[in-house]
């Protein structure tokens, strides 16, 4: 991390096919649905946990899938500081900082509410158009791009053209 950050890198978290887990569980939910979602989480709260974005304020993260499920997992996280700093876990670790660094890609399901949770943690300023390519087929990518655009409509977002392209042209540029 210390030579990612002295870089300036920025880093897109993507879960892969997760090797250990139920076949049958997995042949009626698929892990897109949750797995995925779980990974990406587990990884990102390991990375707070280790004041990471903290430690290397340098770093550009980006977290798949509408911040996977973070914005649920946060307020426990957060809710349960007192008793893990009292045990000796989580200490001197700020969540707030840490996750105002993480970016956050509108791949997947970013309906309306899902985008207001989003908001939750983060600011549309560190939202990105995200589209889970080469995963999806181009007819998906059109119309997942269109809801997108209206979803964005639907909460009275003033940012869409930043949420669409310019926070990542920002985020990429040296």
């Amino acid at each position: 991390m210390e030579v990612l950050n002295e870089r300036g890198a920025v880093i897109i978290t993507h879960p892969h096919k997760p090797t250990s887990n139920n076949e049958t569980l997995t042949s009626v939910v698929p892990l897109a649905s949750y797995e995925y979602l779980a990974k990406t989480t587990r990884a990102i709260l390991n990375m707070v946990g280790h004041n990471v974005m903290v430690r290397y304020p340098r770093l550009k993260v980006v977290v798949p899938h509408c911040g996977s499920f973070l914005p649920l997992a946060v307020p426990r996280m957060q809710s349960l500081m007192p008793v893990m700093n009292g045990v000796g876990y989580l200490q001197g670790v700020d969540i707030k900082q840490n996750l105002q660094a993480l970016y956050y890609d509108l791949a997947g399901a970013a309906t309306p509410e899902t985008i207001r949770e989003l908001l939750t943690i983060t600011s549309p300023s560190h939202l990105l158009y995200g589209t889970d390519y080469p995963y999806a087929k181009a007819p998906v990518l059109v119309k997942n791009l269109s809801a997108l655009k209206q979803n964005l409509a639907d909460i009275v977002l003033d940012d869409v053209e930043n949420i669409l392209y310019k926070n990542a042209l920002q985020l990429f540029e040296k």
